[in-house]
């Protein structure tokens, strides 16, 4: 294979693999409500392909990945994932490769940053419009990740399975 072969191959794994997870999301997640909040697996999905790939292809990816959000899911203001998701993207890259490594930890670590930036943007918008509400913003994220945090687990899996079959191997090369 080429090497363009292999970025096609290795981005369009990581699309099937987003694609799943949406539908998990839409299908299944929106209707299962824990502590008043549904699991969000977006923020997740953005920071741990970021570890793993780093800072400016994970930025890429969450932009993409905010502008379908956008395009499907309700925000406070429009484009809000299009541009929170690559900031998290850059974020979660930059701190798995200058920081912390890019194993199962680096991924909770990168998501609840992740997370975090999410409320802070969602706490900025409300104080703009003259609606401060740090307090409910910060009580909404911190309970959307208590209850998204156990799905970075299956997510990392499934992207560093990619991650991994992707691997620049010389000896596939022939």
């Amino acid at each position: 294979m080429t090497p363009r072969q292999e970025t096609v191959y290795k981005w369009g794994l990581y699309a099937l693999v987003t694609l799943l997870c949406c539908a998990v999301q839409g299908a299944v997640l929106q209707y299962v409500s824990v502590l008043g909040v549904f699991p969000f697996l977006y923020p997740i999905l953005a920071a741990v392909l970021a570890t793993l790939e780093g800072p400016f292809p994970g930025a890429v990816y969450a932009l993409a990945l905010g502008l379908v959000c956008d395009l499907t899911i309700s925000a406070p203001i429009p484009c809000f994932y299009t541009l929170v998701f690559p900031l998290a993207g850059m974020l979660a890259g930059g701190l798995a490769r200058r920081v912390l490594s890019s194993g199962f930890l680096s991924a909770l670590a990168t998501s609840s940053a992740a997370f975090v930036l999410t409320g802070l943007f969602h706490g900025l918008i409300f104080a703009l419009s003259s609606r401060p509400a740090w307090r409910s913003v910060f009580s909404v994220c911190g309970r959307e990740l208590a209850v998204s945090i156990p799905l970075v687990l299956p997510v990392f899996f499934l992207f560093r399975a990619v991650w991994r079959k992707c691997l620049d191997d010389p000896a596939r090369r022939g």
